[in-house]
């Protein structure tokens, strides 16, 4: 055991997370749901960073103080990455999704077998059934500790369905690196668990929540923040992709609003915002994974749609008429 390299992987994981921290809070960006997931997963990361040293300085050491440090902060550590998986399936689930029915259908029962898990954690203090501290003041993992690697692994490949069956029904999402996040943490998780001694779990989740952030700040840029369509530039980056992608050909319908002047003039510009916001739901609903969609400027869309077939076009166009048109009705 090599205690200073301990020491400088969790400290490294520390300041990362801390400084992601302060990021976030000079921002004070609008809290939602994902965000409260994900807060909760750094504040997991950036205690566990002190915990950890911490356990490894004390193992062998004399006292009841020691022995206890010992045992709670390796339950802490088995907690934190117990429900920092369970949070992460959450907040892809809401980022790619929304929170809605589905979230509260899948993950309360997903939330109550996890509830299960961490309170073993609770009974294992006396029990002794996945870690003991010896009288020696030393640790000792049991084989039944890999459950826990075993849950982790599932809640990673539930996330990646989770991911991969959005993407078939919707299209690939950009600015969702799931991998990036997934990658640093299984290796050090991995390596840690193959070699007891090492400590470069947390240091992986710190770097995978920091990979997660950047990309969504790239992502912002490239959003329009009323109706959370992507915006003109990342059509012109949509556009540069398809020059250079030869096969299936790609396809533009513009659309704008009709007397949008006069719903600003008449009822105000929050009645203006959301008519935009309307129309933006109108088109997200009537698209397939085939087609993007952008809010071009002030009340123009563009929805590039790719297809082989001139009809597909005139189709899709001819919907999103229709559909207008109930909507219209019904509000009026």
């Amino acid at each position: 055991m090599n205690l200073q390299a301990i020491c400088v992987a969790n400290f490294t994981g520390f300041i990362l997370i801390a400084f992601l921290l302060i990021s976030r809070a000079i921002t004070k960006a609008k809290s939602q749901a994902q965000d409260h997931a994900f807060n909760l997963m750094m504040y997991l990361v950036i205690i566990a960073c002190l915990i950890e040293p911490l356990t490894f300085y004390v193992d062998g050491k004399p006292g009841k103080l020691s022995y206890w440090i010992n045992v709670l902060g390796g339950t802490y550590l088995y907690f934190a990455n117990g429900l920092g998986s369970f949070l992460f399936c959450v907040y892809v689930d809401i980022k790619l999704y929304g929170y809605s029915s589905r979230i509260r259908r899948i993950y309360y029962k997903f939330g109550a077998v996890v509830a299960c898990i961490l309170l073993s954690l609770i009974i294992n203090i006396w029990g002794g059934y996945y870690f003991y501290v010896d009288a020696d003041n030393v640790y000792h993992r049991q084989p039944l500790i890999y459950i826990f690697y075993i849950y982790m692994i599932f809640c990673c490949v539930f996330s990646i369905f989770v991911t991969y069956g959005h993407r078939h029904r919707h299209g690939k999402t950009a600015f969702f690196p799931i991998f990036m996040y997934l990658v640093p943490i299984v290796s050090g998780s991995v390596i840690q668990m193959l070699w007891y001694g090492t400590s470069l779990a947390w240091l992986g989740t710190a770097i995978g929540i920091v990979a997660l952030y950047m990309s969504f700040l790239n992502q912002k840029s490239y959003l329009d923040p009323l109706t959370g369509l992507y915006n003109r530039l990342f059509l012109e980056h949509a556009m540069y992709e398809e020059k250079r992608n030869s096969g299936t050909a790609c396809y533009g319908i513009m659309f704008d609003m009709n007397f949008f002047k006069e719903i600003n003039d008449t009822y105000g510009h929050s009645a203006g915002d959301n008519a935009l916001c309307d129309a933006a739901e109108i088109m997200k609903t009537m698209v397939d994974n085939r087609c993007t969609v952008f809010r071009y400027a002030g009340d123009e869309f563009i929805i590039l749609m790719k297809t082989n077939k001139e009809k597909d076009v005139s189709d899709l166009e001819e919907k999103i008429r229709e559909r207008t048109s109930a909507f219209n009705e019904n509000v009026g």
